[in-house]
Protein backbone atom coordinates (compact mmCIF):
# COMPACT_ATOMS: atom_id res chain seq x y z
CA UNK A 1 0.00 0.00 0.00
CA UNK A 2 2.70 2.30 -1.01
CA UNK A 3 2.14 5.57 -3.31
CA UNK A 4 5.60 6.42 -5.50
CA UNK A 5 5.95 10.35 -5.80
CA UNK A 6 8.42 12.00 -8.51
CA UNK A 7 9.67 15.17 -9.73
CA UNK A 8 11.74 15.98 -12.16
CA UNK A 9 10.47 19.48 -13.76
CA UNK A 10 13.42 21.54 -12.39
CA UNK A 11 17.10 21.19 -11.35
CA UNK A 12 15.68 18.68 -8.44
CA UNK A 13 15.58 15.02 -9.17
CA UNK A 14 13.34 13.73 -6.54
CA UNK A 15 11.31 10.90 -5.72
CA UNK A 16 9.48 9.71 -2.45
CA UNK A 17 7.18 6.67 -1.37
CA UNK A 18 4.57 7.09 1.02
CA UNK A 19 3.94 4.08 3.27
CA UNK A 20 0.99 2.66 4.27
CA UNK A 21 1.63 3.97 7.78
CA UNK A 22 1.66 7.51 7.27
CA UNK A 23 5.54 8.04 7.17
CA UNK A 24 7.82 8.81 3.87
CA UNK A 25 11.05 8.03 2.57
CA UNK A 26 12.69 10.56 0.43
CA UNK A 27 15.33 11.90 -2.01
CA UNK A 28 15.89 15.59 -3.25
CA UNK A 29 18.96 16.06 -5.30
CA UNK A 30 20.13 19.11 -7.10
CA UNK A 31 21.62 17.71 -10.21
CA UNK A 32 21.18 20.27 -13.00
CA UNK A 33 21.12 17.81 -15.82
CA UNK A 34 21.32 14.15 -15.71
CA UNK A 35 17.47 13.26 -14.57
CA UNK A 36 17.10 10.16 -16.92
CA UNK A 37 20.51 8.30 -15.40
CA UNK A 38 19.79 9.24 -11.84
CA UNK A 39 15.74 8.87 -11.40
CA UNK A 40 15.24 4.87 -11.30
CA UNK A 41 18.14 4.00 -9.21
CA UNK A 42 17.26 6.63 -6.72
CA UNK A 43 13.87 4.74 -6.89
CA UNK A 44 15.54 1.73 -6.00
CA UNK A 45 17.24 3.04 -3.58
CA UNK A 46 14.32 4.23 -1.69
CA UNK A 47 12.48 0.84 -2.26
CA UNK A 48 15.49 -1.23 -0.68
CA UNK A 49 15.57 1.18 2.66
CA UNK A 50 12.13 0.50 3.02
CA UNK A 51 11.74 -2.79 2.29
CA UNK A 52 9.32 -1.98 -0.51
CA UNK A 53 9.09 -3.86 -4.33
CA UNK A 54 7.20 -2.45 -6.94
CA UNK A 55 4.43 -4.65 -6.99
CA UNK A 56 3.70 -2.85 -3.49
CA UNK A 57 3.13 0.34 -5.46
CA UNK A 58 -0.79 1.27 -5.43
CA UNK A 59 -0.31 4.65 -7.26
CA UNK A 60 2.58 6.57 -8.72
CA UNK A 61 1.99 10.84 -8.57
CA UNK A 62 4.24 12.84 -11.10
CA UNK A 63 4.68 16.60 -11.87
CA UNK A 64 3.46 17.79 -14.88
CA UNK A 65 4.43 21.34 -15.02
CA UNK A 66 5.61 23.98 -15.33
CA UNK A 67 9.13 23.02 -15.83
CA UNK A 68 11.96 22.01 -18.32
CA UNK A 69 10.86 20.22 -21.65
CA UNK A 70 13.40 17.37 -21.08
CA UNK A 71 13.27 17.13 -17.55
CA UNK A 72 9.15 16.95 -17.50
CA UNK A 73 9.62 14.49 -20.56
CA UNK A 74 11.79 12.36 -18.17
CA UNK A 75 9.44 12.02 -14.95
CA UNK A 76 6.44 11.73 -16.89
CA UNK A 77 8.15 8.85 -18.87
CA UNK A 78 9.35 7.08 -16.12
CA UNK A 79 5.85 7.71 -14.26
CA UNK A 80 3.77 6.37 -16.80
CA UNK A 81 5.76 3.38 -17.88
CA UNK A 82 5.76 2.18 -14.11
CA UNK A 83 1.60 2.99 -13.89
CA UNK A 84 1.31 0.78 -17.45
CA UNK A 85 3.49 -2.07 -16.04
CA UNK A 86 1.85 -2.51 -12.25
CA UNK A 87 -1.36 -1.59 -14.11
CA UNK A 88 -2.10 1.12 -11.28
CA UNK A 89 -3.39 4.64 -11.43
CA UNK A 90 -0.93 7.38 -12.39
CA UNK A 91 -2.05 11.18 -10.93
CA UNK A 92 -0.72 14.27 -12.82
CA UNK A 93 0.01 17.43 -10.61
CA UNK A 94 1.50 20.77 -11.48
CA UNK A 95 4.28 21.77 -9.41
CA UNK A 96 2.87 25.19 -8.79
CA UNK A 97 -0.01 24.06 -6.11
CA UNK A 98 2.59 21.38 -4.57
CA UNK A 99 4.91 24.41 -4.07
CA UNK A 100 2.05 26.18 -2.37
CA UNK A 101 1.24 23.40 0.03
CA UNK A 102 4.41 23.06 1.12
CA UNK A 103 5.14 26.89 1.50
CA UNK A 104 1.44 27.94 3.28
CA UNK A 105 1.62 25.25 6.07
CA UNK A 106 -1.01 26.73 8.47
CA UNK A 107 -0.21 30.10 7.66
CA UNK A 108 -3.34 32.58 6.22
CA UNK A 109 -1.32 34.08 4.07
CA UNK A 110 -1.28 34.63 0.15
CA UNK A 111 1.28 32.23 -0.78
CA UNK A 112 2.81 33.87 -4.25
CA UNK A 113 4.79 31.02 -5.95
CA UNK A 114 7.40 31.71 -8.43
CA UNK A 115 9.52 29.41 -10.68
CA UNK A 116 12.25 30.42 -12.83
CA UNK A 117 11.41 29.87 -16.79
CA UNK A 118 13.51 31.47 -19.53
CA UNK A 119 14.51 34.98 -21.01
CA UNK A 120 13.83 36.44 -18.33
CA UNK A 121 10.76 34.89 -17.34
CA UNK A 122 9.09 33.44 -14.29
CA UNK A 123 5.74 30.77 -13.96
CA UNK A 124 3.30 32.27 -11.42
CA UNK A 125 0.60 31.37 -9.45
CA UNK A 126 -1.19 32.91 -6.51
CA UNK A 127 -2.73 31.07 -3.78
CA UNK A 128 -4.72 31.46 -0.18
CA UNK A 129 -6.03 28.11 2.20
CA UNK A 130 -7.62 25.19 0.48
CA UNK A 131 -10.08 23.90 -1.93
CA UNK A 132 -12.70 20.65 -1.77
CA UNK A 133 -9.80 18.61 -3.46
CA UNK A 134 -7.62 19.32 -0.17
CA UNK A 135 -4.98 21.39 -2.75
CA UNK A 136 -4.40 24.93 -2.31
CA UNK A 137 -7.12 27.06 -3.81
CA UNK A 138 -5.53 29.04 -6.60
CA UNK A 139 -6.39 33.00 -6.94
CA UNK A 140 -4.68 33.41 -9.86
CA UNK A 141 -4.22 31.79 -13.18
CA UNK A 142 -1.04 29.91 -13.87
CA UNK A 143 1.41 32.11 -16.09
CA UNK A 144 4.53 32.33 -17.53
CA UNK A 145 5.02 36.67 -17.28
CA UNK A 146 7.85 38.82 -16.86
CA UNK A 147 9.13 39.43 -13.45
CA UNK A 148 7.39 43.06 -12.96
CA UNK A 149 3.79 41.50 -13.44
CA UNK A 150 4.57 39.42 -10.16
CA UNK A 151 5.89 42.30 -8.81
CA UNK A 152 2.95 44.14 -9.49
CA UNK A 153 0.61 41.29 -8.52
CA UNK A 154 2.42 40.65 -5.40
CA UNK A 155 2.35 44.48 -4.37
CA UNK A 156 -1.22 44.28 -4.79
CA UNK A 157 -1.65 41.36 -2.48
CA UNK A 158 1.02 41.36 -0.27
CA UNK A 159 2.23 37.67 0.96
CA UNK A 160 4.40 34.44 1.23
CA UNK A 161 6.64 33.92 -1.77
CA UNK A 162 8.71 30.94 -2.60
CA UNK A 163 10.07 28.76 -5.29
CA UNK A 164 12.88 28.23 -7.61
CA UNK A 165 12.12 31.60 -8.78
CA UNK A 166 11.81 33.69 -5.28
CA UNK A 167 15.50 34.57 -5.07
CA UNK A 168 14.37 37.03 -7.80
CA UNK A 169 12.40 39.20 -5.67
CA UNK A 170 14.50 39.71 -2.69
CA UNK A 171 15.75 42.21 -3.17
CA UNK A 172 13.09 44.12 -4.54
CA UNK A 173 10.97 46.91 -2.60
CA UNK A 174 7.75 45.57 -0.90
CA UNK A 175 8.78 42.13 -1.20
CA UNK A 176 9.85 40.60 2.23
CA UNK A 177 8.68 37.75 3.32
CA UNK A 178 10.66 35.20 1.16
CA UNK A 179 9.99 31.33 1.62
CA UNK A 180 13.27 29.13 1.88
CA UNK A 181 11.30 26.39 0.00
CA UNK A 182 12.67 26.70 -3.47
CA UNK A 183 11.62 23.04 -5.14
CA UNK A 184 9.33 20.48 -4.91
CA UNK A 185 8.83 18.13 -1.63
CA UNK A 186 8.01 14.65 -3.21
CA UNK A 187 6.77 13.79 -0.36
CA UNK A 188 4.39 16.57 -0.20
CA UNK A 189 3.29 15.60 -3.68
CA UNK A 190 2.53 11.99 -2.47
CA UNK A 191 0.41 13.13 0.04
CA UNK A 192 -1.51 15.63 -2.24
CA UNK A 193 -1.96 12.57 -5.17
CA UNK A 194 -3.93 10.23 -2.39
CA UNK A 195 -7.36 12.38 -2.84
CA UNK A 196 -6.94 13.01 -6.29
CA UNK A 197 -8.55 11.11 -9.30
CA UNK A 198 -6.26 10.28 -12.10
CA UNK A 199 -9.14 10.78 -14.72
CA UNK A 200 -9.22 15.06 -13.43
CA UNK A 201 -5.61 15.01 -12.97
CA UNK A 202 -3.66 12.78 -15.64
CA UNK A 203 0.07 12.44 -16.07
CA UNK A 204 0.06 14.84 -19.00
CA UNK A 205 2.76 17.53 -19.42
CA UNK A 206 1.90 21.50 -18.67
CA UNK A 207 4.67 23.73 -20.16
CA UNK A 208 2.61 27.34 -19.74
CA UNK A 209 4.96 28.41 -22.91
CA UNK A 210 3.81 29.54 -26.18
CA UNK A 211 0.02 29.84 -27.24
CA UNK A 212 -0.42 28.41 -23.49
CA UNK A 213 1.19 31.24 -21.76
CA UNK A 214 -0.18 33.54 -24.30
CA UNK A 215 -3.95 32.66 -23.50
CA UNK A 216 -3.06 32.51 -19.77
CA UNK A 217 -1.60 35.94 -19.57
CA UNK A 218 -4.73 38.07 -21.13
CA UNK A 219 -6.82 36.58 -17.96
CA UNK A 220 -3.58 37.44 -15.72
CA UNK A 221 -4.77 38.92 -12.84
CA UNK A 222 -4.94 38.14 -8.68
CA UNK A 223 -8.57 38.27 -6.94
CA UNK A 224 -8.89 39.79 -3.84
CA UNK A 225 -12.28 39.76 -2.75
Amino acid sequence: MTILAIDTSESHCSAALLLADGSAAYRMEDIGRGHAERLLPMIEELLAETGQIYSDLIRIAVVTGPGTFTGLRIGLSVARGLALSLDIPCVGLRSLPVLAASIMGDTEQTVHVVTKGRGGQVFYQAYQGVNEERLPQPLSEPVNVDLDEVVAAINKCPGLVGGSGADLLVDLEGIVEVSKIVAVDPSVLARLSQNQDPVLYPPEPCYLRQADAIKAKAVFQVRTD
